[in-house]
């Protein structure tokens, strides 16, 4: 018989919501300018609450004869042998947000599931490796019974050794080590102020994100993403926006900003465990929709233990400055025909795309990028949509520099972009355009 533990406690921090019936589906699967880190919500260890505690009780190995965990309590059990599964019951009896914690044991590679009353998989922890703490930090939940289950992640076949001729046969041997102790803690937390409210998958369920406030979030368990709801209403055509996501330990961040009807307007990606910077987004509200933009947040693995702070800002565009979105070759941005220079903004997982006003004349254009210290940057030049020249000297602070000639009524394009994806750093520089009209009799 396994032994084991309780303990709960009530905090205040998350969000009210229902979870979702149906078959059992997974509603989550599977973790410069300074980013402006606010401390988030701290979730206590598993195994450090002040509520009861116990030993499982076996069997445990289904919803049947699952074991009797208290809300705010701790158990402590065994997955002994290898394809055991510990059952834990949970009764819940009032909405609000539950934090579940697994501890890390040696030798082992755990996984968490919090499933609903109708048998629907509200959320899965599956971080991999032994010792790695997993957790749920924040699933919306209702008044009802839920169940929590405790396993191995699947072990992959080891392909047997080749055996060498002559070789007598060795005799099995049992592993007689006793199989490690975890600990399973339970919390129901209430909302605090700013901080992410699950279930909010979808628009329907998004969390309000306002101008110049910080937000708290989790992507805390495997598949998680979260939509904020950003009002852009008092914002005038002369404003853009500034987004950022702290960074999350081991996870590499994805961000999608999409404008009321679903129209995408950014995106970006950043390498794993780097802050995910917009800049100098401008608001786009189409003719009668709602002031409204969507900004969805996913990442490459879960981490319960960290959570992002989520900004937005508001700015004054200057001259001259880039505005995103510019991402694309077909949706550069533009540059007026009366200037000659654009103040652009390098963060990770940027690529900027710049239009040169098309011209009625044959003329060479000539482009010279400033780049900064800090940056290792690629310039191509693409006439019509096909690459004509580029320039990547290969090293940090290099000017770059590219020349064609462009025929008339051809559309030049300039894209920048970094050339090593794993890039953290962020940082300014300039891209200045020459034409030299009259020279283009070899144009393409």
């Amino acid at each position: 018989m396994k032994r084991f533990v309780v303990v709960a406690s009530i905090l205040g921090l998350g969000a009210l919501a229902a979870c979702r019936g149906g078959g059992t589906k997974s509603k989550r699967t599977g973790s410069a300018a300074p980013v402006e880190v606010v401390t988030g919500p701290q979730l206590p260890d598993a195994g450090h609450g002040p509520g009861p505690s116990a030993d499982e009780i076996e069997p445990n190995d289904s919803d049947e004869v699952a074991s009797p965990l208290a809300l705010g309590g701790t158990a402590r059990g065994k997955i002994e042998p290898e394809n055991d599964a510990d059952f834990y019951k949970l009764e819940v009896d009032k909405p609000g947000v539950l934090s579940v914690m697994l501890t890390g044991v040696e030798g082992m590679d755990l996984t968490l599931e919090l499933v609903d009353s109708a048998g629907t998989l509200v959320g899965k922890s599956d971080r991999g490796g032994a010792r790695v703490k997993e957790g749920i930090p924040n699933a919306g939940v209702t008044a009802g019974t839920y169940m929590l289950i405790v396993r191995q992640a699947p072990k992959k076949k080891a392909k047997p050794a080749r055996a060498r001729k002559g070789a007598k046969a060795q005799p099995a041997t049992v592993d007689m080590t006793p199989a490690p102790v975890y600990e399973l803690s339970t919390q129901l937390v209430l909302p605090g102020p700013g901080n992410e409210r699950e279930p909010d998958d979808d628009r329907g369920t998004a969390n309000d994100l306002i101008v110049a406030d910080n937000a708290i979030g989790y992507l805390g368990w495997a598949g998680d993403k979260d939509v904020w709801k950003l009002s852009v209403e008092t914002l005038s055509e002369k404003n853009a926006l500034d987004i950022q996501v702290s960074p999350i330990e081991g996870v590499a961040l994805e961000l999608e900003v999409s404008d009321a009807i679903g129209q995408l307007l950014a995106t970006r990606k950043a390498p794993r465990g780097a802050p995910l910077v917009v800049r100098g987004l401008l608001p786009v509200v189409a003719p009668g929709a709602p002031p409204f933009h969507y900004v969805t947040i996913k990442g490459s693995a879960s981490n319960p233990e960290t959570s992002y702070t989520l900004h937005a800002a508001a700015h004054v565009i200057g001259t001259d400055e880039e505005i995103e979105p510019n991402d694309l070759v077909d949706k550069p941005g533009q540059m007026p025909a009366d200037r000659t220079v654009v103040h652009a903004t390098w963060t990770p997982g940027d690529v900027d795309c710049f239009a040169i006003a098309v011209g009625d004349a044959p003329r060479t254009v000539d482009v010279t990028v400033d780049v900064p210290a800090e940056l290792d940057l690629e310039v191509e030049l693409l006439v019509d949509g096909k690459p004509v020249a580029s320039s990547n000297k290969g090293k940090k602070g290099v000017v770059e520099k590219v020349s064609a000639p462009v025929a008339p009524g051809q559309q030049a394009v300039i894209r920048v972009r970094n050339p090593d994806s794993a890039a953290t750093a962020e940082a300014k520089y300039d891209v200045s355009v020459q034409e030299t009209t009259g020279t283009g009799d070899n144009a393409p």
